[in-house]
This record gives C-alpha cells, sequence and structure tokens, in this order.
C-alpha cells in the first residue's frame, strides 16, 4: 500500500510539473502587431502598446518606446513619441 500510495504522488508530481512548464511563456516578446519588413527591418508592437523595430532574425535593434511607427525607406522611419511625429535612422537616432 505504501508503495502505491508513492507512485501516486510521483505520478501527481510529474503532472503537475508538465503542467507549469506548459504556463511558462517561449523566449523573447510577444507581438501584438508586426509591419512589412522594409530595409531588412519591421515595426513591432509589444504588449505595453508601444512600437520598436525587429531583424529579420527577429531580435529587437531599436526598443520598443514610440507611440507608433511606419516603415523604413530610404534609411529612415516616421515614429511618433509624446504626441509628436519625426523620423529616426536605423539605429534608431533622431534625424
Amino acid at each position: 500500500m505504501k508503495n502505491m500510495f508513492k507512485l501516486v504522488a510521483i505520478a501527481a508530481f510529474s503532472v503537475s510539473m508538465v503542467g507549469l512548464s506548459g504556463c511558462s511563456s517561449p523566449a523573447g516578446p510577444r507581438y501584438q502587431n508586426v509591419g512589412s519588413f522594409s530595409e531588412g527591418l519591421a515595426a513591432v508592437q509589444v504588449g505595453t502598446g508601444r512600437w520598436g523595430f525587429i531583424n529579420q532574425h527577429k531580435v529587437m535593434v531599436i526598443p520598443a518606446r514610440f507611440q507608433d511607427a511606419k516603415d523604413f525607406k530610404d534609411g529612415k522611419a516616421a515614429v511618433k513619441l509624446d504626441g509628436r511625429w519625426g523620423f529616426i535612422n536605423k539605429r534608431g537616432e533622431w534625424l
């Protein structure tokens, strides 16, 4: 009977561990919206509602800090921050 209890306890523990591992999120941010790639970068909206840019390897290269963001064209992208529109380069620097 004691062995049966041990087997049931081990089985319950194993099932709970599998359930917990299923709750973890995959590495990296989840995007609410993803723009098209242009000039090697794509605008993405993260869970906070802010926009940033990823490269083709899905690495965030310009942090999500903008209220809105448009595609890159001729090396610059229009972005909105603090209610104002402006342009950034591919390093996220203001032009």
